[in-house]
């Protein structure tokens, strides 16, 4: 039962500052620091609200683009590329393409039709 007690309290705590943090447009690290709080634990109660459906909430008077905690849609990432002028020999072959992934990791793609690109794209920009 204490235990109960305890996480609803720590809810609440951070609740409260997640609340001030958006409605003051800061960054949670920013915010944590300024206020002497462990800016993991900030992250974490972002995650466990987040997954109990409590977060984020819209303060009265502030827009979605005044929350930087939390977003609802994933943030864009982009990627380096070299655009090369076709070979003649590689204009008959299929479409070869070549990614270095954010986690490291390298892919290649070898597409028959050029069509294909537009739903490949879309694939590798769906998040999860």
């Amino acid at each position: 039962m204490r235990n109960q007690e305890e996480r609803a309290a720590r809810r609440a705590f951070w609740m409260q500052h997640l609340r001030e943090c958006s409605k003051a447009g800061e960054r949670l690290s920013s915010y944590s620091r300024r206020h002497e709080l462990k800016v993991g634990e900030g992250y974490h109660w972002t995650r466990v609200l987040k997954r109990e459906g409590l977060w984020p909430l819209q303060p009265v008077g502030v827009t979605s683009a005044q929350s930087m905690i939390v977003k609802g849609k994933p943030v864009p990432r982009f990627a380096r590329v070299r655009i090369e002028p076709p070979r003649v020999s590689e204009l008959l072959s299929p479409l070869k393409l070549q990614l270095l992934l954010s986690n490291g990791r390298r892919a290649e793609l070898l597409l028959s039709d050029e069509r294909q690109l537009p739903r490949v794209l879309s694939l590798l920009e769906t998040p999860g």
